[in-house]
């Protein structure tokens, strides 16, 4: 494709895709490498070379200097998409679309449950590029998928899960996008990252500067808190156009919802064996080196103690003290009263770990879904839970995102994190809006532990404010 604006002059560079990379040939000496210092020479191709991503700036650049140029690199194309379902966007979703559109770049943050594959068809149908579609999980690009094929008259692809079907709208995982996108980094204008706070991880940031795509889209329910990641998801996919928070969208857009935070106590005995194992913990951390303790980072200190016989005592007495308070026995009390008072409700129970997930599937007789939990088990559970077949169902993490349940109303935090974004994520997975719902939210916490803190460290967010 040739992109110079006068055919009568020779081009001073050629641009071409190569493997995830832009190959850059001057034909005249424009210094590129000096202006750009992303572009660097590559000795064994003799060519300059940079990430793909940094398509849309250097071609940007060479336009608006009226440098004439050959273009090779796009493999996508033009669409005639045209909206085949009844949809009125709701006032927030058209506020995002024209905040992102002047850039065509940018991350929408949007609560769980505002319809943020919505939005992404929308500016989908606004742009008319191939679009990729990146989401974490199978659960979510079948989602996906399915949004798509009711939206737009045309072939969905799918990558991941076992599938390999290529079109000019197609869904993938971000582990099938990263795999394949080598050869695919050419193939799309436009792309999408669902729960873009993944995408700063070291894999799924050089998969992103794999492809020339020059229209990104970021959604996601809670950004990465940490200032390198979130200077990495500016520059993979531009700066924050839209955010709304929860607490700004309840009960108009989302359902009305509460939080409750339930206290309970160890037993003398549980009291007794946390004190025993926490004192054990804590003698070796208070004696490490400097470098060691506890103002280091949680790897380091780990590290160290695998050195020793003590150390891996004082680690595994630090587990047995936590799995102490997440699991207290008081916790599955309070939980089975939770269960009694909402019995004709549907409920998510979540839980930081496995083992505490089992013991209260075991216990209470309840559907459990797991990292260990194979796809058409899973898929019936959630079925089953839908219908109200099943109207409780127990998880560790992998609910926390990435499942549309609208059916549920009331969770249960046994025990999680203390970051914000998990506990966000978990209150959004009951807030979807339905007519009459009012959604709760209870969270276990055993006093006198370190869980105080971990609660404390979690509701860092305006949707607590007021609650």
């Amino acid at each position: 494709m040739n992109q110079s604006l006068d055919q009568t002059k020779s081009p001073v560079a050629e641009v071409k895709y190569h493997n995830g990379t832009l190959i850059i040939k001057e034909l005249k000496a424009i210094g590129l490498s000096k202006i750009f210092p992303w572009i660097v020479w590559d000795d064994r191709s003799k060519y300059f070379r940079c990430h793909a991503y940094k398509y849309r700036e250097l071609i940007h650049f060479l336009y608006l200097n009226k440098f004439d140029y050959t273009d090779s690199t796009p493999n996508y194309n033009k669409l005639q998409l045209s909206i085949k379902t009844n949809f009125t966007p709701f006032e927030y979703q058209t506020e995002a679309l024209k905040f992102w559109h002047p850039s065509k770049r940018g991350i929408v943050i949007l609560p769980t449950g505002t319809g943020k594959s919505y939005l992404g068809a929308m500016m989908i149908q606004k742009m008319q590029r191939s679009a990729l579609i990146i989401a974490p999980t199978i659960d979510l690009i079948n989602q996906w998928q399915t949004t798509l094929i009711e939206w737009f008259d045309c072939p969905i692809g799918l990558l991941g899960g076992g599938s390999y079907e290529i079109f000019d709208l197609t869904v993938s995982t971000y582990d099938s996008a990263r795999i394949h996108a080598h050869h695919l980094g050419n193939r799309f204008g436009m792309m999408i990252f669902d729960e873009c706070h993944h995408l700063p991880s070291p894999a799924y940031a050089e998969m992103a500067r794999s492809y020339i795509a020059p229209f990104r889209l970021g959604l996601t329910a809670t950004l990465n808190e940490e200032d390198d990641k979130r200077i990495l998801l500016h520059e993979l996919l531009g700066n924050v156009v839209y955010n709304k928070e929860i607490q700004q969208l309840s009960g108009e857009f989302l359902a009305p919802y509460k939080v409750e935070s339930i206290e309970v106590e160890l037993t003398e005995k549980e009291r007794e064996q946390y004190e025993y194992h926490r004192s054990i913990y804590l003698t070796f951390r208070d004696q490490a080196p400097g470098q060691y303790s506890q103002s280091t980072t949680w790897e380091k200190f780990v590290m160290y103690c695998y050195r020793t016989a003590e150390g891996r005592k004082a680690l595994q007495s630090f587990a047995i003290q936590k799995q102490i308070a997440i699991a207290a026995q008081k916790k599955l009390e309070a939980l089975a009263d939770i269960l009694i008072k909402h019995n004709h409700e549907r409920i998510l129970i979540f839980t930081n770990d496995n083992k505490t997930a089992y013991i209260i599937s075991s216990l209470f007789l309840l559907p459990l879904i797991t990292h260990e939990t194979k796809a058409k088990e899973r898929k019936q559970i959630l079925k089953n839970f839908r219908s109200g077949t099943w109207p409780f169902l127990v998880s560790s993490r992998v609910l926390n995102e990435g499942v549309d349940v609208p059916e549920a109303n009331i969770a249960v935090v046994v025990s999680g994190t203390s970051t914000v974004k998990e506990h966000v994520q978990r209150l959004g997975r009951i807030l979807r809006k339905k007519e009459g719902k009012k959604a709760t939210l209870y969270e276990l916490i055993t006093i006198d532990t370190g869980e105080i803190y971990t609660s404390r460290k979690r509701r860092e967010h305006g949707a607590y404010e007021n609650i």
